[in-house]
Parts: C-alpha cells; structure tokens; sequence
C-alpha cells in the first residue's frame, strides 16, 4: 500500500501546492491514500501573523476533491501544533469536523524559540529536555492519531546531537503513546534538510516498537509538491505498513 499522511497544500500558509495537483501526481505515483493535514497553529504570534484558517471551506474543498478524484483515497487531516497548550480552544474549533488523521506537533520552547525553523544556535541541554517534556504533555493530554516530527529541532543541524540525558523522556513518550493507541510518525522531511536523516532516527523507531508499538505512519511533510512522492519508497525500503486508528475520543469531537 503506497501513502502519504502528512502533506500542506494551500490552505496552510506555508505551503504553495495545489489540491488539483497533488492528486494527480499522487495517482500518477499510484498511490492508495493520502492525507492532506493543513496547519492549525494558535499560539496569539501565529495568529497575528497568519490569522486563523476557515476549517469549514477547508473541510469543503477536501471533499470536493475526493469527488474529483475517486480513484484515490483523500483523508482530510489537520495538523494541530502546540495543541497541548491551547487544548479546549482547538478542540472547540474542530468540534464538529471528521478530521482524520489528528496530527500533534510541538513548534515551540516555553522560552518561545521555534524548533521548526532554522536556529540561531544548537539547543541547550535544557531546551532538548523541555522540547521533549511538551512532547510528553501533548501526548499525555491531547487526542490525537499521530505525534508528527518527533525531533524536528534536528532537521537544520549537520551533526546528531546528543540526547542521552533524555532517553527516560523518550521512552516515557512512547509508553504513554502506546497506552493511549498514538501512532508514531516517521516524518521525511528532514532528509531534506542538512540533517540528512528521518525524523525519528531509525533507532527510536526501533525502540518504540520494542516497548510495543505498533501503530506507525509516514509523512512526506511534503510543502512543495517536487518534495511529495517519497515517502511510499521511505516505507517499503522500511518494511513499514501504514497502521493508523482513530483516536477513540475523537468520535465525540466529530458529533460536536
């Protein structure tokens, strides 16, 4: 099965690809699904700058291109960033909407340094520790399908850093994953940037399944439509199958 359950097309700020276009390259590819996960970030800097997106044409346009294009499976997703911070607030919001899948990501430090651009400087020991500490929050405190880019800090660094000193975080956030039927995904784009590696490493992915995780996704993360089209040949080199479940408290969202 070819997918794809990370990609921003132009209802997420920073992305110029065209819904129309993408489905026609995905099932040029022959892919089976995709997800499209549009940002919903809404943290007061966010919103100043890029105000808040409408989820109800959103969720329109979605479905108006699964019509189009029935040859292919279209999930519409979000990508909620922060959410751990803003729960009852963005839960409000897609109150009502089938969103799926439901991807958390942590973009921000509680000294407000952005993780998900690149740094000025390497981050300290105590930054990768409170990197890693929202990560446990959002997974802990959020329903969500998918922790998204799990160590995107790395993605601009030319060097592994060293995480030693969070490896019991780590694997207090696969724990908590696992208890509460999160998936983890492996997230590409970071074999596009100086990092040169996916994001979890292969090792951590590793380690998660061996304290028994089993729920796994992929995400091309793709924002440009040259940088869609990897990630089914990501996860057959992998001997990854995508294996994604609702989260179970989502189906009361979706009632509103």
């Amino acid at each position: 099965m070819r997918f794809d359950y990370h990609i921003h097309t132009e209802f997420s700020y920073d992305s110029v690809i065209k819904g129309d276009a993408l489905m026609a390259k995905a099932i040029s590819l022959h892919y089976d699904e995709i997800a499209i996960t549009e940002h919903l970030d809404l943290l007061p800097l966010e919103l100043s700058n890029y105000g808040l997106p409408s989820l109800k044409k959103y969720h329109v346009y979605t479905k108006l291109l699964q019509e189009r294009y029935p040859q292919i499976k279209l999930r519409s997703g979000i990508e909620i960033g922060d959410y751990h911070l803003l729960r009852d607030y963005a839960k409000e919001l897609i109150s009502g909407f089938d969103f799926f899948p439901i991807l958390g990501s942590v973009h921000f430090l509680r000294d407000h340094t952005n993780v998900a651009i690149p740094l000025k400087k390497p981050l300290s020991n105590a930054q990768i520790r409170d990197y890693y500490e929202n990560n446990l929050a959002l997974v802990s405190e959020c329903d969500i399908d998918i922790l998204a880019h799990l160590g995107v800090y790395k993605r601009y660094y030319d060097y592994r850093p060293d995480e030693r000193l969070v490896q019991g975080l780590i694997k207090d956030i696969f724990k908590t994953m696992i208890k509460r039927k999160i998936a983890l995904e492996i997230n590409l784009s970071s074999l596009r940037k100086p990092y040169r590696e996916s994001i979890p490493e292969p090792d951590y992915l590793q380690l998660y399944q061996e304290l028994g995780g089993e729920l796994i996704s992929v995400g091309s993360d793709a924002h440009l439509l040259e940088n869609f089209g990897e990630a089914h040949l990501f996860a057959e080199q992998m001997g990854i199958t995508l294996n994604v479940d609702r989260h179970p408290e989502s189906e009361a969202l979706i009632q509103g």
